[in-house]
């Protein structure tokens, strides 16, 4: 098996597909220069509700794909783009390394070699693997913020207009925040969840740029 991006030639880019994607505790400070980083609840078939941290790259109503992605370019965020796109089509489920076959990447002609005798080819490990294990180390602790976010009833429902659109999200309520208690504001200092909360609101201005392109 072997696989290489096709760039402008895929005929199903995943910088098309997703208008939004989870992103780690660390990747927060980063990607909040870029997108909106919001707070979503996901619902499983077993009627779970799981919260994310979630950046989003495009409107939904936005069919040009992400925000950066250039045509005959790529993507112009380059090192700077979330572990989820590094990683793709590569990932881990279940503790294991996986691939997404549907990527129009994977060949058995073209392309690299994905693995190298019994070990993974060297350049996907340094390429792709290693953000796939990022995100899956970061997990636990993404999960235990997001709860204390909850528990502390920190996270409300918003809503932006701009330029005649409308956007629905979640994000901390900063008045809130505030009203905790200061032994409570120094744990929150001192585990660098400050860091995190105003970095997520301050990527809420990021809506206007997605908003702004939909409007072109």
């Amino acid at each position: 098996m072997k696989w290489e991006c096709l760039k402008s030639l895929c005929p199903s880019s995943c910088c098309f597909i997703p208008d939004r994607t989870f992103i780690a505790l660390d990747e927060v400070p980063r990607l909040s220069k870029y997108f909106p980083v919001v707070i979503t609840v996901e619902v499983d078939q077993q009627g779970n509700e799981n919260p994310l941290l979630c950046a989003y790259l495009r409107l939904r109503e936005d069919k040009r794909g992400c925000v950066y992605l250039r045509e005959g370019k790529g993507c112009t965020l380059e090192d700077e783009k979330p572990y989820t796109c590094k990683q793709y089509p590569f990932f881990i489920s279940q503790g294991c390394l996986a691939m997404d076959l549907t990527c129009p990447g994977f060949s058995t002609e073209k392309g690299k070699k994905i693995f190298d005798g019994d070990h993974i080819n060297p350049d996907f490990e340094k390429d792709f693997f290693v953000y796939a294990l990022k995100l899956e180390k970061a997990k636990a602790q993404t999960e235990e913020f997001l709860k204390t976010l909850f528990e502390r009833d920190l996270v409300v429902g918003y809503k932006l207009v701009f330029e005649k659109v409308e956007i629905s999200f979640n994000a901390v309520d900063e008045d809130k925040l505030l009203e905790l208690p200061k032994d409570v504001l120094k744990e929150f200092s001192s585990k660098g969840y400050l860091r995190i909360i105003y970095a997520h609101l301050n990527s809420l201005q990021n809506w206007e740029k997605l908003i702004r392109r939909l409007n072109l």
